[in-house]
């Protein structure tokens, strides 16, 4: 790594400038681009060649913009100008304020969303979620459609209680491909992307009669088992969205937090005559 930014400041060693304690690679007016300035910007897993194109384009593109500033210095009027100030202003408390917010809020004591919150908040809101998109929950398998075991795999798979569940554990390295998380819902097209050899019209008849299916291609044997099915434009269920509900309270809580700490300092500032409204 050292060696190869040696090889890369001598390149450009020929048109260094040194002022003090720095090496500078290019100069407008009064501005220099440091060299180490410039190194930075180089990734280390490039070849030298393209190190210098790339050097190169990043000098040119700082002349280019200290000249465009230069010019607009001599060419923008007063009242530009003071906009531009009043803008960077702005921009520099808003980037302050948002720091310090996020700092603050982060000393809030009350950031656990607990399940009764969750609840109850669904429960005022529950219209307000609509699904998108159709949404399933099941469960499918692939294996090779020689496997000796298939009669009882389909057994197993069609009551799936307790005991088949851990048959199926005990069987996993000989399944293509399976799913059995069959109590958490799923965007339909999610779950049916995973058997690519179903039509688009055996997916409609088996999620709207919730079907325990069999599907045999070629190669392949597939088990399909929807256990439930909401269609879109249906309300979301509750374990649907409670990620999301959980974080729509965290942000509550969140700028409710930060409201009473700006509430607390206002008054705070006008206790010690620090803060008066003028009328």
């Amino acid at each position: 790594m050292k060696k190869f930014f040696f090889l890369l400041l001598i390149c450009f060693s020929c048109n260094l400038k040194e002022t003090g304690d720095k090496s500078y690679v290019a100069r407008v007016g009064d501005n220099y681009l440091d060299y180490s300035e410039l190194k930075n910007q180089i990734p280390s897993n490039i070849s030298l060649s393209d190190s210098l194109s790339l050097a190169n384009k990043i000098i040119l593109e700082w002349a280019t913009s200290q000249l465009l500033i230069q010019s607009a210095q001599i060419n923008l009027n007063k009242d530009e100008k003071e906009l531009i100030d009043q803008k960077s202003k702005k921009y520099r408390d808003n980037l302050i304020l948002s720091d310090y917010r996020n700092k603050i809020s982060k000393k809030n004591p009350d950031t656990i969303v607990s399940k009764y919150e969750i609840e109850d908040f669904f429960d005022k809101n529950s219209k307000n979620f609509k699904l998108y998109n159709e949404i399933v929950q099941g469960r499918y398998l692939k294996l090779n459609n020689t496997n000796f075991n298939i009669n009882e795999i389909k057994r197993r798979f069609s009551r799936f209680n307790t005991i088949d569940k851990s048959f199926f554990d005990s069987i996993s390295i000989q399944l293509l491909n399976y799913s059995f998380n069959d109590s958490t819902w799923i965007d339909k097209t999610l779950f049916f992307n995973k058997i690519s050899s179903i039509n688009e019209n055996e997916v409609q008849r088996i999620v709207k009669n919730n079907l325990f299916y069999i599907k045999e291609d070629s190669l392949a044997l597939y088990l399909i088992k929807i256990n439930k099915y909401k269609k879109a434009n249906d309300y979301a269920p509750l374990d649907y969205i409670y990620g999301r509900i959980r974080e729509l309270i965290a942000n509550r809580k969140r700028i409710d937090y930060l409201m009473k700490i700006e509430i607390e300092l206002i008054d705070d500032a006008i206790t010690k005559n620090i803060y008066e409204k003028i009328d």
